[in-house]
């Protein structure tokens, strides 16, 4: 969940300033309005994906183990390690959390949750490795928008090829919505649909098309070949 200098968004507990104003208008208010959607919803998310509690001393010792167990390039790796990780309970593997923005820079995790950590890894990585191209007019102060791979995410949404089912699904959610669970959609929300899909993936970017994977290819790896 992208957190930029808010906190609260899951469980209710409202804005929290920091140059964003209190009220859920503009950029803010869609963005609000579409977390509480996506992760009331869970879409994405596998609660299953877990390491065995009392294994890790801390958050930074869950980080790594993340880091080493999934496809991170070398040189994502060596910036999500400069990144502070907390987990508010290393003994449940419960999902949820933030990345608090580039201003911010840590990310809070409830729980030793693979998918969560994979999702707020991908948050960070993307802003500090300067994935965005350019700011929203009513957003923060650092760029959020990428609309080549919002393009690319839509096309993903009508993919007919059978291999990406997985991803067609999470991109159909993500530009259609689903009024049955009460999710509208991503809209320009492209920190969450990067994230979204880093997560839906767990990185494996042969669940990818081609021209959606080659966003990730600083972040991810490739499968290696006959894998």
């Amino acid at each position: 969940m992208l957190l930029l200098l808010w906190v609260g968004v899951a469980d209710g507990r409202g804005v929290k300033g920091g140059g964003m104003g209190q009220q859920e208008g503009g950029w803010l208010g869609r963005t609000l309005a579409t977390l509480r959607a996506l992760f009331g919803a869970g879409i994405g998310a596998e609660p299953g994906r877990s390491r065995t509690s009392g294994r890790f001393p801390d958050g930074t010792a869950f980080r790594d183990d993340v880091l080493a167990r999934y496809p991170f390039t070398p040189d994502a790796a060596t910036i999500l390690r400069t990144v502070p990780f907390a987990v508010k309970n290393l003994s449940v593997p419960v999902g949820g959390g933030g990345w608090y923005g580039p201003d911010g820079r840590r990310i809070e995790l409830e729980g030793i949750q693979d998918e969560a950590a994979v999702h707020e890894l991908a948050h960070a990585w993307a802003d500090l490795a300067g994935f965005y191209q350019e700011r929203a007019a009513d957003g923060p102060p650092w760029p959020i928008l990428h609309r080549p791979f919002r393009a690319d995410v839509r096309r993903a949404a009508d993919e007919p090829d059978p291999r990406y089912r997985r991803v067609q699904f999470l991109a159909h959610q993500y530009e259609y919505g689903d009024p049955g669970i009460g999710f509208p959609g991503m809209f320009e929300n492209d920190p969450e649909r990067f994230a979204g899909l880093a997560s839906g993936t767990m990185g494996d970017l042969a669940l990818m098309p081609p021209y959606l994977a080659r966003w990730y290819a600083g972040l991810f790896s490739p499968p290696e070949p006959g894998v």
